[in-house]
């Protein structure tokens, strides 16, 4: 799995069959991955940070071989150990 940013939509002009109709998102893996395409089955907006799948389990979650990036998940927050460490505790 890989932590990314949606930057923005991808059309196809042309596209297998089992692809039409499924919605496409550029990723940019977090925090300095290469760009990505992803199906997108949650229709999730530019700049949202959200989970991606690749491979096999990309492939189960779009139900067609040929897929090999998909989103899972949007994510709230992705902060980090670090600024979990230094938050205050409140009771």
């Amino acid at each position: 799995m890989v932590l990314g940013e949606v930057v923005g939509k991808v059309w196809a002009d042309r596209i297998l069959t089992p692809l039409q109709g499924r919605r496409l998102v550029l990723i940019r893996v977090r925090p300095d991955g290469p760009d990505l395409v992803a199906v997108d089955p949650l229709n999730v907006g530019v700049g949202t940070t959200v989970l991606v799948v690749t491979d096999e389990a990309a492939a189960a979650v779009a139900g067609e071989p040929t897929v090999d990036a998909a989103v899972i998940a949007l994510v709230a927050d992705a902060g980090t150990a670090e600024a979990a460490d230094t938050a205050p505790i409140t009771a």
